[in-house]
């Protein structure tokens, strides 16, 4: 329509209604009828629904072709209306503006007809168009949002949840329906582990079982076997009870850093828990003595350091209800003398390592009861046991002729004697720390002829060694690993010795020379 005035618009004719006709003949040689492409579309295969008249539609086309006239300043006349009533107008728009070549280069196309779509409104996409999308939409895969961990099998994922400590699984059970099944599986808690000084041993213990052993109060965990406490995860009394009532099964118990331990509940663990091998309870300072009624203990590993209320009567206590042990730890248990010392071996006959480091109170004559061990001995340790000296070492040497690890470091009464006689007869000997010892370049001498093998060796401020007695263990002693100069007089030329002989020794120092 035309504006004319205010509120009137005066009817336009569509050029369309003066098209002449032409002869039927001519429809079939149209140059967009005779294209294949255009025979063999269905979309335009509407004369099965009904028969239009040919000559009406060949004038059309060729006259939209050539009117120059715009678009948008006529309308269908009534007449137009009645010959697209035969098949439908909207059919008809509809299969021209879906298969039409024109469709894909657009309406400014200069060299193709544009057809009847270009009469009209611009109109949503071709529904043929929609639907190859939503195909291609149809043929993507279904699976990109899920997670990739939801793929694995149960058996890989608790594969993989059993490298976490158990304060982190009680979290992750909380992430979804399968993490917390799979989280309370019976076989990730075979072993507890809780580190931390945030952690309430005796709060989580109690959780823990609660959850896995069940409400009543008879309920029994027989699948924990270990439990670890550590960096200042604590537990008291009231939490080992619990502990050793639910899992009888236990078999190696680490506390360290619960100094609200008393005897009592250690007691009610090592009765309930017939087959405990392993117990750590390293810094409980309250733990005095270890019993068991009416059967020993099979315990293996006992680990009392900085239990500074073990006494000599506690420790013939201990070693006399444990004579399986092989391996015992009593560092800083200060109040240890030569007499408890000497019940060591009478009870522990298999005993292979040992610490009594920093008991200030062990003397010579202990060193004498221990080498009663004899070849079963392997590690010992007397470091900053001052009252020791050459005799005491020289004995332990010539019993124990199987050490292959021992920690003088402090014992300034220990010279080149004690080391010579040590080279000859502990020729295994793998790791030697003899820091602060009056020890000197004929004491390293015999040690790097006698004992090739050694891998670590510690001479901290041994004020009497050179380079002559570092060259010598770094000629003799190839495999050398790691090697201790720190306050030592050694210059360049024996530090580069070690590194021209022993390729792969770590050497430290603190010479800023060496740098």
């Amino acid at each position: 329509m035309s504006h004319i005035g205010p509120g009137r618009f005066s009817p336009m004719v569509c050029p369309l209604a003066k098209l002449g006709r032409t002869s039927p003949e001519n429809y079939n040689h149209h140059p967009i009828r005779s294209s294949p492409a255009y025979r063999d579309s269905p979309s335009l295969d509407y004369t099965s629904r009904s028969t239009p008249d040919p000559s009406f539609e060949n004038s059309y086309l060729k006259n939209i072709r050539a009117s120059p006239a715009s678009i948008d300043e006529y309308r269908l006349s009534p007449s137009i209306h009645q010959h697209f009533s035969m098949f439908g107008e909207s059919s008809f728009s509809h299969s021209i503006r879906c298969s039409s070549p024109t469709t894909s280069l657009g309406r400014t196309s200069p060299c193709l007809d544009q057809g009847y779509h270009t009469l009209v409104t611009p109109s949503p996409p071709c529904p043929r168009d929609t639907v190859k999308s939503k195909r291609i939409h149809h043929h993507q895969p279904k699976h990109n949002n899920i997670c990739v961990f939801d793929r694995l099998s149960d058996d890989i994922v608790l594969k993989i949840f059993s490298w976490l400590p158990s304060s982190d699984i009680c979290r992750i059970s909380r992430v979804c329906r399968r993490w917390e099944v799979l989280a309370w599986e019976k076989k990730l808690w075979r072993t507890i582990t809780l580190s931390g000084e945030s952690i309430s041993g005796d709060k989580a213990i109690r959780g823990i079982l609660r959850r896995l052993c069940g409400q009543n109060r008879t309920g029994v965990c027989s699948n924990v076997e270990k439990i670890f406490l550590s960096d200042g995860a604590k537990v008291t009394d009231k939490g080992l009870i619990l502990l050793s009532r639910r899992c009888p099964e236990l078999t190696h118990v680490q506390l360290q850093g619960s100094a609200s331990l008393t005897n009592n509940s250690i007691h009610e663990m090592v009765a309930r828990c017939a087959n405990l091998h392993h117990l750590d309870v390293t810094g409980c300072i309250q733990i005095s003595c270890l019993t068991a009624s009416p059967t020993q203990l099979l315990l293996q590993f006992l680990d009392l350091t900085d239990c500074s209320n073990v006494d000599d009567q506690g420790l013939s206590l201990i070693v006399s209800n444990c004579p399986q042990l092989i391996y015992l730890y009593l560092r800083r248990c200060v109040k240890l003398t030569d007499i408890g010392i000497k019940y060591v071996p009478s009870f522990c006959s298999q005993l292979k390592e040992l610490s009594v480091s920093d008991c200030t109170q062990v003397t010579d004559f202990g060193l004498y009861e221990l080498a009663k061990l004899g070849a079963t001995l392997r590690y010992l340790s007397v470091a900053k046991c001052d009252q020791v000296s050459d005799a005491g070492l020289k004995v332990i040497a010539r019993r124990c002729y199987k050490l292959r690890y021992l920690n003088a470091r402090g014992c300034e009464a220990v010279s080149d004697d004690a080391i010579t006689v040590l080279a000859r007869s502990c020729t295994r000997l793998r790791a030697l720390d003899i820091g602060k010892c009056d020890v000197s370049d004929a004491g390293l001498r015999a040690l790097a002829e006698s004992c090739p093998n050694i891998k670590k060796l510690s001479l901290r401020q041994c004020d009497l060694v050179t380079d002559r007695g570092v060259q010598c263990i770094a000629y003799y002693c190839r495999g050398l690993q790691q090697l201790n100069i720190q306050d030592c007089q050694i210059s360049v030329e024996g530090y580069r010795a070690v590194k021209k002989y022993c390729k792969r020794c770590i050497i430290e120092h603190t010479n800023p020379a060496f740098f």
